[in-house]
């Protein structure tokens, strides 16, 4: 076992000792990459972490900046995306709360490529890249679990690639919904409602459509019976419907 190791192992039993180190630390359980990983691992890392609190609409770190930190949402909801020469962004994934943002500074890129917006209020948890690198060289497990993270984002750009060639809006949208679901799906008596309110334009901006198309499209599935609404939300009510449209 290692001196850090051992160190952290010996105070296992030990809570958070101020409401900050509390909040970083269930943002850490809350989290897969960091979930699974030894007791020591999460210690270490939550006494290395810097607590944010990023207002609505506010980037949580910027395209071009220092990629010198893991970001870890504890609370909220960000989507990512990329802004080009023109000052033009679209997005590329939405993320929330456990979901971690930032990872290409985990492939030794030094600067960010992509910008992270906060879409709502949302509690931040940066750990120095430092600490992730050392954490990585002394806990095989831990360095597994990290490169686990970037064969599965690496999986999701594919995934999106391979929709946007072969799949048309419909599939595209099917798809997108399926995944919404999965991710922030809330059971309730007339199906699972997706939580996060995502509008229509970022819904087109994601499946590369128009904010138009996927308004037809959403609106002839809720006269199948697939979806339907409540308030700024959806509701997918046939998930297997949903699924054969893909």
């Amino acid at each position: 076992m290692s001196d850090l190791e051992s160190q952290h192992a010996s105070e296992a039993g030990r809570q958070p000792s101020d409401p900050a180190r509390a909040r970083v630390a269930r943002a850490l359980r809350l989290s897969s990459l960091f979930a699974q990983v030894d007791r020591s691992v999460r210690d270490a890392v939550t006494d290395a972490a810097l607590l944010d609190v990023v207002a609505s609409d506010v980037a949580i770190f910027e395209q071009g900046a220092p990629a010198d930190t893991l970001v870890v949402l504890g609370r909220g909801r960000a989507r990512v995306e990329r802004v080009n020469e023109e000052g033009e962004s679209f997005p590329l994934s939405y993320r929330g709360t456990g979901d971690v943002l930032g990872e290409s500074c985990l492939g030794g890129l030094l600067a960010r490529t992509e910008r992270a917006v906060a879409m709502d209020e949302a509690e931040v948890v940066r750990v120095p890249l430092a600490i992730i690198r050392d954490l990585c060289a002394q806990n095989p497990a831990f360095g597994g679990a990290v490169f686990a993270l970037l064969v599965a984002r690496q999986r999701e750009t594919e995934d999106r690639i391979e929709s946007m060639l072969f799949k048309n809006v419909g599939g595209r949208l099917a798809e997108f919904l399926l995944h919404a679901a999965e991710r922030w799906g809330v059971p309730t008596p007339r199906g699972t409602l997706i939580s996060a309110p995502i509008t229509h334009a970022e819904i087109a901006q994601v499946i590369g459509s128009t904010r138009e198309t996927v308004t037809l499209t959403l609106g002839a599935l809720r006269k199948e019976g697939v979806l339907d609404v409540a308030g700024r939300r959806l509701i997918v009510k046939d998930r297997e419907a949903l699924a054969r449209k893909r």
